[in-house]
């Protein structure tokens, strides 16, 4: 029950999810749950609650759907490049999940030091 494992455990799903759902409602349906689950653990809400935001943003970048902001650029690439292959749901995880992955193990070994 360390603050690592706990971010771990929340970090995965909510990463998972968040690149096929809005990022803002996972994270505001998750704020009510983390509270119970860090008061339950004895570990302040602060540890969860950065780490919650930061994968729900980090899980957005690995599809097409996973953040508004993908889809207007692949609506733009569409309306400038008629000719090019559009944008698949998972053309972007190629970039997207290293980038998920790394940030998410940056959480893990600055979190310590950053968080209060």
């Amino acid at each position: 029950k360390s603050v690592a494992g706990a971010q771990v455990r929340l970090m995965v799903p909510i990463a998972l999810v968040s690149a096929f759902l809005n990022n803002t409602p996972v994270v505001a349906i998750m704020i009510p749950i983390v509270q119970k689950w860090a008061r339950k653990c004895n570990i302040p809400n602060a540890q969860l609650f950065i780490p919650l935001s930061f994968a729900s943003i980090l899980g957005g970048t690995c599809t097409l759907i996973g953040t508004s902001t993908n889809l207007v650029v692949a609506g733009m690439m569409r309306d400038r490049y008629p000719n090019a292959t559009p944008m698949g749901l998972f053309t972007l995880s190629i970039y997207g999940v290293p980038v998920a992955l790394s940030g998410m193990a940056y959480i893990l070994v600055a979190s310590p030091f950053l968080l209060p």
